[in-house]
């Protein structure tokens, strides 16, 4: 009957109980985790932390168990994070070489046109490349360098190049239009003074 009584009454077995450690003299009975002061004068050292060396409450360690090393969620953000700024880069890109492509009448415009559109292509493939790359090395735990350097350099580089290139043909087409070189300070001293006569 008390094997009954103790199996619906009590959390745990008679027989675990008498496992755990004896209670200490000094500590109460009913004493938390935080209570384990013992009740005698000699308290201890401000160099222990005020831990008890108590010889009989020993806490076992138990042995790390070797798991998988898990890649937390911000490697997978930011590279996510990356590959959405190539898209937006690249879809600005092609807003721009479409809106010279349709909105403008002469044949140099859609060839810069053109040009805008290859690079913001060639941004969006980049762009996804970078992100398939890093996607496999994050799956395989590699600890190797992430930072392509030469890929954002080549963006401005063509970027530049073509930009330099629109603006010395407009000012070529300006120059054979008017005679007059626009870059020059005359030709804006001159053109201030008409406007405002």
């Amino acid at each position: 009957m008390s094997q009954i009584a103790d199996f619906f009454w009590q959390p745990f077995s008679s027989g675990a109980l008498k496992l755990l450690p004896k209670r200490d003299v000094g500590i109460r009975a009913k004493s938390k985790r935080a209570d384990r002061i013992p009740d005698d004068p000699q308290r201890p050292l401000v160099t222990d932390y005020h831990s008890i060396n108590n010889p009989t409450m020993r806490v076992r360690v138990p042995k790390k168990t070797p798991t998988p090393v898990k890649v937390e969620a911000k490697v997978w953000f930011a590279n996510e994070r990356t590959f959405i700024s190539y898209l937006s880069m690249g879809l600005l890109l092609s807003t721009i070489a479409s809106g010279l492509l349709f909105g403008s009448r002469d044949s140099p415009a859609r060839w810069f046109a053109f040009a805008y559109a290859l690079i913001s292509a060639g941004v969006l493939v980049y762009g996804w490349a970078i992100f398939q790359k890093r996607l496999t090395m994050i799956s395989a735990r590699d600890s190797g360098n992430f930072d392509l350097l030469w890929g954002p350099i080549f963006i401005c580089l063509a970027l530049f190049i073509a930009i330099l290139a629109n603006f010395i043909f407009r000012l070529h087409e300006a120059k054979k239009h008017t005679g007059v070189n626009p870059l020059s300070f005359t030709y804006a001293w001159n053109e201030a003074g008409t406007k405002s006569s």
